[in-house]
């Protein structure tokens, strides 16, 4: 059943650039492809990504070991009395004399968990954010096939229009021709101008809304908006599913904002154990060897090996805090997680809905738009036949523009919600990937 396609191509027209003539041709899929490399907001969520991974690896290079280099020189005097040295005739002072120190320092961590527990957090938070910006990228695509299908559906009310009106122009000139007969009086004509020029209201306001919608999809896209571009119409999206179960058991297993929030209960484990590990021994090899003396050419080569054993003894409180600070924020996850899986239930419980309700909606609205296209018909033949007024005409020319409204909206209303349920279970290119 191919009821959503147009047999129009829509020309969605922006901001005309000079010596540009005709419209670039686009297709939804090609729209996707572009917003997937061009959308800024998906540009700063991948950037977003590649932060929080050199911020994994700047993590872990406090585990590893650390070389400085150290090049000094100074003036200094030396207490005497200070270090013990007081004997008679020796002075309490000496100096000012130079020293100079050059030497290469290397430490590193031997046992510091809290500091292995922080890059484990690290890394798995570098993950969170790939998953936030592939559904960066999920919520991007669903703007730009609603744009999409709002300005197919605006399209479709203008080509609707533009055909209405030329049925009001043929009713106009058949009741100034009856009028100059002597058969029909100047409100029947009246009544009919009214017909045709409420007819080209809709018809201007539709190609507005159709406008501006394409200027509102290029901004998504990550176009320019004075670029001229000619929207196709759909191809078959497929079958709507229906089994909510099975689309509930779909999206817990695909959506990346579920995704997102498993790494996230990771990284918060990771800090639970990290504050924790704050009460255990921290031990740090440190070695240096260099040379020492009056000057850079005055001097004695010197070395130094040793270690510290770090042990919290009394922190006011401070580990402790920390330890319920990284609880409490685990048990925000929780609620979290609870409220976006009862918010992934009502998405697909709401598109299921909607697509039900349209598509019912959309068949009612076909036979209403038989009969009030056959009505329309009648009431002509018979205000030719001089059996009534050019009233009943107008008030089928209304009837029938209410009728193809609703099976419009109907129509795109569906659509709407396949993408949306496309959405809901985690992957909204399967609205256009059949």
């Amino acid at each position: 059943m191919r009821w959503f396609a147009t047999s129009v191509s829509v020309w969605l027209i922006a901001v005309a650039a000079p010596g540009q003539t005709a419209p670039d041709p686009l297709n939804l899929k090609e729209a996707l492809a572009i917003a997937s490399s061009a959308n800024p907001q998906v540009q700063l969520a991948r950037l977003r990504s590649l932060e929080s991974e050199a911020l994994a690896l700047r993590s872990r290079a406090p585990l590893g070991p650390q070389l400085d280099a150290v090049i000094a020189g100074a003036y200094q005097t030396s207490n005497l009395r200070g270090i013990g040295l007081a004997y008679p005739g020796l002075p309490e002072r000496v100096g000012p004399y130079a020293t100079f120190n050059a030497r290469p320092v290397l430490t590193m961590s031997v046992l510091n968990l809290p500091l292995l527990a922080e890059y484990r957090a690290a890394k798995a938070r570098a993950r969170q954010s790939q998953y936030d910006a592939s559904a960066a990228l999920e919520q991007t695509h669903l703007a730009v096939i609603e744009l999409y299908l709002q300005a197919l559906q605006a399209d479709s009310r203008a080509a609707a229009s533009q055909a209405r009106v030329q049925t009001a122009e043929a009713v106009l000139k058949q009741v100034r021709d009856a009028e100059q007969a002597g058969t029909a009086s100047k409100l029947d004509a009246a009544r009919a101008d009214q017909a045709l020029q409420q007819e080209n209201t809709v018809r201007i306001f539709a190609a507005r809304d159709r406008d501006v919608l394409v200027t509102l999809l290029l901004k998504t896209i990550g176009l320019p908006a004075e670029r001229m571009v000619a929207l196709a119409p759909l191809d078959d999206p497929g079958a709507m599913p229906d089994d909510r179960a099975a689309l509930v058991n779909e999206a817990r297993s695909q959506r990346p904002e579920l995704r997102a929030l498993d790494e996230r209960r990771q990284a918060l484990r990771h800090d639970v154990q990290r504050a924790g590990r704050e009460r255990l021994p921290k031990i740090t090899f440190v070695g240096d060897f260099g040379v020492y003396g009056e000057s850079p050419v005055k001097n004695l080569s010197t070395y130094s090996i040793g270690g510290t054993l770090t042990i919290p003894i009394w922190t006011s409180g401070g580990i402790e805090n920390d330890i319920k600070a990284a609880k409490f924020r685990l048990r925000q996850w929780e609620q979290e997680k609870r409220d976006l899986d009862n918010t992934i239930q009502q998405e697909i419980t709401r598109a299921l809905v909607e697509h039900g309700a349209a598509e019912n909606a959309r068949q009612a609205a076909l036979r209403a738009v038989t009969a009030a296209k056959e009505a329309l018909e009648l009431a002509r033949l018979r205000y030719s036949a001089g059996l009534t007024t050019n009233l009943d005409v107008v008030t089928a020319q209304n009837i029938l523009a209410q009728a193809e409204e609703e099976e419009i909206r109907a129509r795109y209303d569906g659509l709407l919600a396949h993408a949306r349920l496309a959405r809901a279970r985690g992957n909204v290119m399967s609205f256009v990937s059949r």
